[in-house]
Order: structure tokens, then sequence, then C-alpha cells
């Protein structure tokens, strides 16, 4: 219906109305975005691989725009300057205070060929100097998640399930009464998990898998939960990073990409965006971007290999490629260079 405002006896009155209106609607618009805020747990190997830069990087730009609070970033290397370069991507984009998580006990992954983490943490501010100096990944996890409501924590790893499997063992706490199992069933919405080939993979190019093969396979198996799964044949299909080119020397996921592309003596800075993928997944759900498959699990052997079962009373699903991927790598790409909120 269209109101002409010449035949109203008080168009300042209609004004005001329709001021009200609008201004109520942006309220309740606000309102849902402040309830739909995910609140998240970032598990990263931040190791070997440039994509764990600018997943992390992403999610602090979802953060900013109000889509994600970022609760803890856990680390599943042991390589010394695995959580400084962390250190570094949360400093950059002005959350310095962000808890940062390692393995402590003797579990993690330790290799020693990254291409960008020693350069990454020597040039930019942070203020950890190295592992050593990070909290104890697991009593973390435990804290946070003690604090927080019920099924209100989406978990997202991008590298190994080390910290996941330790923390499903561990026993009740200062923090908490429950064992690492209750713990999780009662305040875990969701776990994303980055990994695996689908449906089939035989084990020879699943690396977040089979560098903890043991982890892996004990996480996936006893998870209380939901887990979904973001494919490795969903992000190693996009590739992006080369406007990263364009963006300030101060960043330092440019300087993480450039020291990677360097390495592998590329043309260019595209890289696959399997971790990026997975945290617009876990931020954003699936919108219109992937569909779901059915319900089911992976049956899982203790090498990593596994097929894909569909099952009505199974809590596993893993995504399906939707939108034309051209089009969700500029999503992706637009995230990655945008520069941090002036705060």
């Amino acid at each position: 219906m269209v109101i002409d405002n010449r035949k109203m006896k008080y168009p300042g009155v209609y004004a005001w109305i329709l001021l009200f209106l609008v201004l109520n609607m942006y309220s309740v618009f606000a309102l849902e975005r402040k309830n739909a805020c995910v609140k998240i747990i970032f598990d990263t190997d931040m190791l070997t691989d440039c994509d764990d830069a600018a997943a992390l990087g992403i999610l602090h730009k979802l953060a900013d725009a109000g889509e994600a609070e970022i609760l803890a970033t856990m680390v599943t290397s042991s390589y010394p300057m695995s959580a400084p370069v962390v250190d570094v991507i949360n400093t950059y984009y002005n959350r310095p205070d962000i808890p940062i998580g390692v393995p402590k006990k003797g579990y993690g992954v330790y290799r020693d060929n990254s291409s960008f983490l020693d350069s990454v943490a020597a040039e930019f501010p942070h203020r950890l100097d190295s592992n050593s100096e990070a909290l104890d990944a697991v009593a973390l996890y435990r804290r946070i998640l003690s604090e927080q409501e019920d099924s209100s924590v989406v978990i997202l790893t991008v590298g190994y399930m080390s910290n996941l499997a330790s923390l499903l063992k561990s026993a009740p706490d200062c923090y908490s009464a429950l064992n690492g199992m209750e713990l999780i069933r009662k305040k875990v919405k969701v776990w994303i998990c980055m990994g695996g080939n689908f449906p089939v993979d035989d084990a020879s190019d699943n690396v977040n898998f089979t560098r903890d093969p043991e982890s892996a396979v004990y996480a996936i198996a006893h998870w209380p939960g939901k887990i979904v799964f973001a494919g490795r044949e969903i992000g190693h299909t996009i590739f992006v990073g080369d406007r990263l080119k364009n963006t300030s020397i101060d960043n330092p996921v440019r300087r993480a990409y450039q020291l990677h592309r360097e390495r592998a003596k590329a043309e260019h800075w595209n890289h696959h965006t399997a971790d990026p993928t997975a945290v617009l997944l876990a931020v954003r759900g699936i919108l219109n971007y992937w569909n779901l498959s059915e319900c089911g699990y992976i049956d899982i052997k203790n090498n990593c290999s596994f097929v894909w079962k569909d099952h009505s009373e199974g809590n596993q699903r893993y995504i399906k490629q939707k939108m034309d991927r051209g089009r969700l790598g500029r999503i992706l790409e637009d995230l990655m260079v945008i520069p941090p909120d002036k705060h």
C-alpha cells in the first residue's frame, strides 16, 4: 500500500510514526544479531599451513561484526612458535587478552618445517615468547566451558584432535565436578571439525586426522554430542589469498601467506580455504553456502581411513557444496582482507 503524504492532514505525524517503526525494526534486528552471536572456541594446529592464519583472521572479522565471540584460542602444535603466532594475530585484531591454550602433558604434534611461524613471531607485536608461556589447553577448556551456559559453545577444530581427546579423558577438577565427557555433553552445542574426505577417505591425504591418529579416532568415536565435518573436498577446491598483497604490510596474515607461498615457489598467493571454510560454517551455519548430509557417522579405522554411514540416529553430518565455488571464495577473501576495527 502506498500512502500519499499530500492527502494527510498531519504529514509530520506520519513522518514521526514511520521513523518510529523503522527504528523499532532496527532495534529488533540488532537484538536478533546479538542473540545469534556464536560463542566459539577456536582450536588450530598453526604450524605448517598459512590458511590457519587466514581462518583466525576471518574469525576476528566475524567477531568485529558481532557474529561471534571468541572465548579462547587453542593450539595442538608443540612447536614453540605456534602459540606466539596465534598471539600475534589476536593482538593485530585488537584482542590481545584472548586466552591461549597449548598441549602441556606430553601430547600434541611437533613438526619443525613451518615456512612462516618463526618470522611472523619475530616481526610482529605479541606477548607470549613461546608455547611454554601459554596456558594448559585442557585446563583452559574446562574453565571456559564451566563458565558458559548449557549447550551454548561451538568448538571449532581446524587442526588435530589432540586437545579434544585429552579433554574427553579429563577428570573433575577445581573448575567442574564433571568429567570431560560430561562437561562436553552439558556445555557444547556442536563440534565443527575441519577434516576428512567425504564420503570415503583412504587416509592418504587427511593430515588433520593422520598426524595424530590416536586422538582423532578417540575423539570422533567418543564425542557425546553433535559433530559437523567440513571435509577437505570443500575447501581444497576453493583457492584465494592473492588480494592479501594489497593489504598493509603490518598484517601478519599477509606475511604468513607471503612466506608460505614463497617457500612453495608459487607465482601467486592463492591457497586452499579448508580452514576458512570451517570458520564460516561454525559462525554462520550452512545458509545458502552448503547442504548437510543425512545424519550418520564415519566408520573410522585406526589408520584414520573411513567410510561414511547414513544412520537415522547418528549424531554426525558433513557439508556438501551448494553455492558456486567462485562466489564463496569471494566471500572468504573479502573477509580476509578487511583491516581490524579501530578500537
